[in-house]
């Protein structure tokens, strides 16, 4: 009885400290400026939706440049390697220079990086969203270890647990391989060359390595002076281009599969690239066929698929190109996850879908400030309520942060003021983060907006300093819950914060 009773008041305490959070996040939500403040100190489950080129500010593109000699092509407003000639500007000369940096060569740059200013430009938040991964390209080249420093860095200071980052490292060589070499009336399993694709995944785990060791160099993660971004879990998805040649996309899609297979690192796939595209749009059932065929060779590796699916709106494409990618992608390809998934108004079976999504639960990779800048599509369009009355599972992502020039944080405020969101769906958000990330093991919950565990960790709480011991060999066991863990003992110091 005196155990019992000693439970209850713990967990009165506990309680009474979330309530306290609600009613600290009540009072904030009124005052965009403290609203900020309380969302950038609140814990964050993770990003799931996230390119690690686009998640680059443009200023660190063009310190990078500065260092490593290159130059801002004028005419073709791109990065390119050095020299420099007569009509380009070398970024050495230009960036940084405090006060000797021209405002006006510089902010027009940055500019052409981003989606910045863009509406005061006669082009399109959708066609200069895309362009801006060209025009930056060649800031990448060797930098993927200060692209991670600065990725990790940024989540770390927002709180943030777990980025699974898409990357689309081998994929060239992949799709150079398939052009020349594959031959897709072949049987399954001899219609590109394997041993040549091995060599490939042999040479990205090689990669992840250097990237890896870089960015924990950058982060000063072995020092006193550590970046917050050390603590932040990172895993990798693979990213296959899907505006190239089937046979170049084919044999991407078998790259994905065994980088997946090979290193515990990578944890799924994507495929990338406008979706509007003809190409994607010609091709979009061929690739759903692919990635179900392929996956018959990988059945394990079938759990980590999610997909760029319905990021499309009227006006854009035709009609005819509305309302089915979301369920081919679900049917045919087995996703997992979508993200984006703003399309779905126009699917003619609806509500079966929404429940088909809710049942399995397939979850959506929300990106609101992306399909606003991309797609235009915002309030009272965007099928976020939708999505949240048919309990769909939804997490909020960034997409391309560098691009978009926000940030996790800015995400969760735009939610709660348009959606006039509460303290406890914002924590359910952050914990569908990693309720339905890809790391391997069982999940923490059975309902994430109440908070009910499963067993044999339900009834218990992480703001204790123990935990029973059939609970500690589950979370040993199941990495993705040992994360779980670890955001709760986050939430339970946050909240106690409130006290």
């Amino acid at each position: 009885m005196l155990l019992l009773a000693s439970l209850a008041l713990f967990l009165a305490g506990s309680y009474s400290h979330a309530k306290n959070a609600a009613t600290g996040f009540a009072i904030a939500k009124n005052d965009p400026v403290k609203l900020r403040n309380f969302l950038l100190r609140m814990p964050k489950g993770g990003d799931l939706h996230n390119h690690l080129t686009g998640t680059i500010y443009a200023e660190s593109y063009l310190g990078w440049a500065a260092e490593d000699g290159k130059c801002w092509d004028v005419s073709a407003r791109s990065i390119v390697s050095g020299p420099c000639s007569a009509d380009a500007i070398s970024f050495a000369d230009v960036y940084p220079g405090g006060r000797l940096t021209p405002r006006l060569t510089i902010d027009p740059i940055i500019d052409s990086l981003s989606t910045r200013n863009f509406r005061l430009r006669g082009e399109s938040g959708h066609n200069q969203f895309f362009a801006t991964f060209a025009r930056f390209a060649e800031a990448t080249v060797g930098r993927r270890g200060e692209m991670l420093a600065e990725a990790t860095h940024r989540a770390g200071r927002q709180n943030i647990v777990y980025l699974e980052l898409m990357q689309s490292t081998g994929m060239l060589e992949a799709a150079l391989l398939g052009k020349a070499t594959a031959n897709l009336e072949e049987e399954l399993g001899m219609r590109v060359d394997h041993g040549e694709l091995d060599k490939i995944v042999d040479n990205v785990v090689g990669e992840l390595d250097e990237w890896e060791a870089k960015a924990r160099k950058v982060n000063n993660c072995e020092s006193e002076q550590a970046s917050p971004g050390c603590d932040v879990k990172v895993r990798y998805l693979a990213q296959v281009l899907r505006i190239w040649a089937p046979e170049e996309v084919y044999a991407q899609t078998v790259l994905a599969y065994k980088l997946i297979k090979a290193d515990p690192r990578i944890v799924g796939l994507n495929f990338v690239a406008p979706e509007d595209h003809p190409i994607a749009l010609r091709d979009y059932s061929m690739h759903m066929e692919f990635i179900r065929e392929i996956g018959t060779m990988f059945p394990e590796q079938t759990r980590g698929i999610t997909l760029h699916s319905g990021e499309l709106a009227l006006g854009l494409v035709p009609p005819e190109h509305l309302g089915w990618h979301i369920t081919e992608a679900i049917d045919v390809a087995g996703a997992r996850r979508v993200g984006h998934a703003v399309d779905i108004a126009h699917t003619p079976d609806l509500y079966r879908l929404l429940k088909k999504m809710a049942e399995e639960e397939i979850m959506v990779e929300i990106n609101l400030t992306s399909n606003d800048v991309i797609l235009g599509i915002k309030y009272p369009y965007h099928p976020f309520e939708l999505y949240m009355e048919y309990g769909v599972p939804m997490a909020l992502s960034t997409d391309d942060e560098g691009v978009s020039r926000i940030d996790l944080t800015h995400e969760y405020q735009l939610a709660t003021q348009t959606f006039d969101l509460n303290y406890a769906r914002l924590r359910a958000l952050s914990r569908n983060a990693l309720q339905y990330n890809f790391l391997p093991g069982a999940a923490l919950f059975e309902d994430t907006f109440a908070g009910e565990m499963v067993d044999p960790c339900a009834g218990e709480s992480a703001a204790d300093d123990g935990v029973s011991l059939d609970c500690q060999v589950f979370l040993d066991k199941n990495e993705k819950a040992a994360l779980q863990w670890d955001l709760e003992k986050r939430y339970a110091a946050f909240e106690e914060s409130f006290k």
